[in-house]
Parts: C-alpha cells; sequence; structure tokens
C-alpha cells in the first residue's frame, strides 16, 4: 500500500491495476479519474434497447474493474489500450445478448435446468456482480458528497461524453469553468 494519495497519481495505470489487484481501492478510484472519459466516449458509440448511456458507462466502469483484475504487465499493451478493448468487448457482448434475445423464438429454447451439469460457465458469478454494482453505486455516491452540483454535473456531462464546448453550452458557462470544475472535481476525489 502507499502511504501518501499524492504518490498515487503519479504512478503509471500498470501499478496503480496491480494495486487494485492487491486490494488499495484508491488506485481503483484513481483509474476511474483518470479513464471515465474514455469509457463515456466509448460508451457513446453503442445503443442498445433497455440499456441507456449512463447504463453503459457503468458496465464500462465493471469492464474497467475487470481489466485491472485481469491486466497482466508483463504484455507490451499499454493498461489504456487494453482496458479500452475489455469495456467495448463487454458492450458489444451486451448488444449480442439482447439481440439474440430477441430473434430466438420461444419455441426454439431448452430450459437451463435440463442441459446438465456440463457446461462450464467463464462469466463472472451474480455474487461478483452485485459486488462491483454495489462498489459502483457506493463511488457514485461519495462523489455526489464530495463535489458541488456544478462539479457532479459537469463530471456527469463529461462522462457522458459531451465536449467541453457542449457542456459549456448546456450549462451556460465558459470553457474554462467546465475544465476548471473538472480539475476541481478530480483534486477532491483524490
Amino acid at each position: 500500500m502507499i502511504s501518501s494519495d499524492n504518490s498515487i497519481t503519479s504512478l503509471p495505470d500498470k501499478k496503480l491495476a496491480a494495486l487494485f489487484k492487491s486490494g488499495d481501492d484508491r488506485a481503483f478510484n484513481e483509474l476511474v479519474f483518470r479513464h471515465i472519459g474514455t469509457i463515456g466516449h466509448i460508451a457513446s458509440r453503442f445503443s442498445a434497447g433497455g440499456y441507456e448511456h449512463s447504463d453503459f458507462v457503468q458496465e464500462g466502469l465493471l469492464g474497467l474493474m475487470s481489466a485491472c483484475l485481469s491486466y497482466d504487465e508483463t504484455e507490451n499493451d499499454s493498461f489504456k489500450s487494453y482496458m479500452s478493448l475489455v469495456v467495448e468487448r463487454r458492450f458489444i457482448s451486451i448488444i449480442r445478448r439482447l439481440s439474440a434475445k430477441k430473434s430466438i423464438p420461444d419455441s426454439a429454447t431448452v430450459q437451463y435446468e435440463s442441459i446438465g451439469d456440463n457446461i462450464e460457465d467463464k462469466s463472472q458469478s451474480p455474487e461478483e456482480l452485485i459486488q462491483c454494482r454495489e462498489q459502483l453505486d457506493q463511488l457514485l455516491k461519495q462523489l455526489k458528497s464530495k463535489l458541488s452540483p456544478r462539479e457532479y454535473q459537469t463530471l456527469t456531462l463529461f462522462v457522458s461524453g459531451m465536449s467541453y464546448k457542449s457542456i459549456s453550452q448546456k450549462l451556460g458557462i465558459s470553457e474554462k469553468s467546465v475544465d476548471n470544475a473538472l480539475q476541481r472535481a478530480r483534486k477532491k476525489c483524490r
């Protein structure tokens, strides 16, 4: 564990992922702040019935968590590239799963109980998914309590994939004010 919050911000993504793997939640928080914009941008390229942009962002944060846990420092890929790929594949998987449900007639489905025990499930367990969602909900509550309403609103819009210019127009503030609000949010959450 690292004793100073300032030293955590200077670490590369690879080291932060390793720290999170060993149980340091501050490392994950730092990765969230570094990559929330990327996740929001990737999420803006996807849409699926029943899923809103914020749902994709939440799934993207689960993808970030998964990337942290599965990232191998010895590989040559940068963490950001790896994380982006994991998040994008997670979104594609969601869309495929939703599309498959729509295209399979009920008469062609087989009850799960009749399949047997010979299927190996490589997905996360329901307990793990619930735990991840609870951690994300807790993170969002912490953000809301630490940030001013303007900072929280600006961060939310930024995560949704909006540019500084779009945010400034929506909130009726200058682009510099948008940047300042995002910088203050980042500092407060360290």
